[in-house]
């Protein structure tokens, strides 16, 4: 048994079957990739907005999704449902109307039973809510925010573009919609202390988010996280660092919030991280290391007053 609330075992549970995500890119692009302090975008995006496992959004996405079934049958068979992952970028920087254009096509499997959205907390405005709440007969939609950090001067120093209100009144405005939440959090950041990493999984419960992706920093050639490290500004954790702080964030978290991902997988070209591991290796000793500790994700959760 997995001493955390993973993903596989929960949707199996809710569907009956594997549930499997299959990345569709939109091509919106992101309002945070205009230079601001000499930066574009946040300081580890890469040039693909993180969809380098998506096809080219000059693709039709229907012919996106069609392929990605395919590919996905061919190594599970065909008795799978699917989620329809918007991954690159940000997925709701468009007006309503084209919104529901690409939403509208999208559905075109019975076996879709997840439509994934990737987006940032500050790009969802109420209307774009209202819209996306329409969709929720055809199946379960899943509104993915980036938060990173919960430390203010962290936040400014990745370039985010948004502060932690942004992300609290998202997620608030989100799951009073009736939409599945889920927020991104990168555990290893050196701006962070371990205090900072148990706030994070502190203000996460007490939000109610659904599920977390947590996330291993990685860096792509050409960013400014690139440029920074090969400056000697910026160093990045140990692999043991980011083991206890990833330890400690699920020992504070709800034990009911669903654990999407444990760590990052950085694209095969032009990138580096991971301290050289796989990363099945990385999510092997994280297990490895909470079942010699006896610990579990919601350990330490006594800290709400509800």
């Amino acid at each position: 048994m997995k001493p955390y609330n993973q993903l596989n075992s929960f949707w199996k549970k809710k569907y009956g079957k594997r549930v499997q995500r299959i990345p569709v890119s939109t091509g919106l692009g992101c309002p945070n990739r205009t230079k601001k302090n000499g930066i574009n975008g946040c300081i580890f995006c890469d040039p693909t907005g993180s969809g380098f496992a998506a096809e080219s959004p000059t693709v039709p996405i229907e012919e996106q999704i069609k392929t990605m079934i395919q590919r996905t049958e061919k190594k599970y068979g065909e008795d799978i449902y699917f989620a329809v992952y918007l991954q690159s970028y940000t997925n709701t920087y468009a007006s309503v109307e084209k919104l529901k254009h690409i939403f509208d096509r999208l559905f075109i499997d019975e076996r879709i039973k997840v439509l994934d959205i990737s987006t940032r907390p500050d790009c969802v405005e109420q209307e774009k809510l209202d819209l996306i709440a329409t969709y929720k007969d055809k199946a379960e939609i899943l509104i993915e925010y980036g938060l990173q950090s919960v430390n203010r001067e962290t936040l400014v120093d990745l370039n985010r573009g948004h502060t932690l209100a942004d992300f609290i009144d998202a997620v608030l405005r989100t799951k009073k919609m009736g939409i599945t939440t889920l927020a991104h959090m990168i555990v290893d950041l050196p701006q962070d202390a371990m205090e900072d990493v148990v706030e994070g999984a502190q203000i996460l419960s007490a939000l109610g988010v659904d599920g977390v992706k947590l996330h291993s920093l990685y860096v792509v050639e050409g960013t400014e996280l690139d440029r920074r490290i090969k400056q000697g500004r910026y160093d990045l954790l140990p692999f043991d660092e980011f083991v206890e702080r990833e330890i400690r964030f699920l020992e504070y978290l709800d034990p009911s919030i669903v654990i999407h991902r444990l760590c990052s997988e950085p694209p095969k070209e032009n990138a580096h991280g991971n301290w050289g591991m796989l990363k099945i290796e990385i999510i092997q000793e994280i297990e490895r290391s909470m079942h010699e500790r006896n610990t579990y994700q919601g350990k330490r959760f006594t800290y709400l007053n509800r």
